[in-house]
């Protein structure tokens, strides 16, 4: 069955969750109020651009709910039913598995997320329980590796793992990994200070990072405008700003700080 929620909720919902019910010091996008100059025409920024943490990049997906056993994993024994699937986009279509490896290999904590449901109700059970993030299953691109050929894959999962990446000759992702361990990992980064200290220099890094990687894997920049009008937008910019615009348009991914705890 095809899922009844769109990735809109189902990203608002997690992103609010990691928020509030984790206890982890997490902000929902890079954009602070403190960068923001009050009462400047158009907002305008702080220039003295300084925070100190670490990026998380989302990638948010819907799940397949498998009830039937004629369904490829039930038949094979790999899964019973019932089971999810997440859709990977084919490299036919889109580049965008291939630049989520390379961003993970570039050094950034890079996932997917996908819900362990896929009807309204469900969602509105799990966010009224505060269980979104228990309810959610995660894996970074490298887990599933490359993508073999052209042709549509998808990752097929219960609980959590063991989880499959399935075309026509189905193989396991890491089984010794958990959904839960996703969070364990994250609260070992904030308890032992494993984030990084950012200023408008290292934000121009990383967005330069993004925009090497969307060339290296020539995707087109400009969407339609000409160069000068595209560079001018570009620059217009400030750095946070444009960290979430490379991010949301040509990863489709949720660019999530986590700062450090502060002791009391």
């Amino acid at each position: 069955m095809k899922p009844d929620i769109s990735e809109f909720s189902y990203g608002y919902a997690l992103t609010e969750a990691l928020i509030w019910d984790t206890g982890l010091p997490v902000t929902g996008a890079p954009i602070f109020p403190s960068l923001i100059r009050e009462g400047q025409p158009g907002g305008g920024y702080d220039t003295a651009i300084s925070f100190s943490g670490f990026l998380l990049f989302l990638q948010f997906k819907l799940s397949d709910y498998m009830k039937s056993r004629m369904a490829l994993e039930a038949k094979r024994g790999l899964l019973d039913v019932p089971f999810y699937r997440m859709h990977l986009r084919p490299k036919r279509h889109s580049k965008q598995h291939a630049m989520l490896l390379d961003l993970e290999a570039n050094g950034e904590l890079v996932f997917y997320a996908a819900p362990k449901f896929h009807l309204p109700s469900e969602l509105n059970l799990a966010y009224l329980n505060r269980a979104i993030v228990q309810r959610s299953f995660f894996i970074r691109p490298s887990s599933i590796g490359t993508l073999p050929d052209e042709w549509d894959h998808h990752v097929s999962f219960r609980d959590g793992y063991p989880a499959y990446l399935c075309s026509s000759d189905p193989k396991m992702v890491r089984e010794e990994e958990h959904s839960e361990s996703v969070l364990k990992e994250l609260y070992d980064i904030v308890e032992h200070g494993q984030y990084k200290e950012y200023n408008e220099a290292e934000i121009g890094a990383l967005n330069e990072k993004l925009l090497g990687i969307a060339l290296r894997h020539q995707v087109s920049l400009r969407r339609g405008m000409s160069d000068e009008e595209y560079k001018y937008r570009l620059h217009d910019m400030n750095p946070v700003e444009k960290l979430r615009y490379l991010s949301r348009t040509y990863f489709d991914c949720e660019p999530i700080l986590i700062k450090p705890r502060i002791m009391e």
